[in-house]
């Protein structure tokens, strides 16, 4: 077998690898984590959140996880 050929994922359906209601795409300039909190600064990206897309150069964000 070639090199790295159990990497491929062309045989799922590409529907089936988002399968979720909300995403969000983007680069992120720092990312902080303290126990189990988390706080976000992302840039240039589209999130597509409850079936609309947004666009935006700069956001902050904070999540329990």
């Amino acid at each position: 077998d070639p090199l790295n050929s159990d990497d491929d994922v062309s045989e799922e359906d590409p529907s089936e690898l988002f399968d979720t209601e909300n995403v969000v795409v983007c680069q992120y300039d720092k990312i902080n984590r303290n126990k189990n909190k988390w706080k976000f600064h992302l840039k240039d990206g589209i999130m597509n959140l409850n079936g609309r897309d947004y666009v935006f150069q700069k956001a902050t964000g904070d999540a329990e996880w």
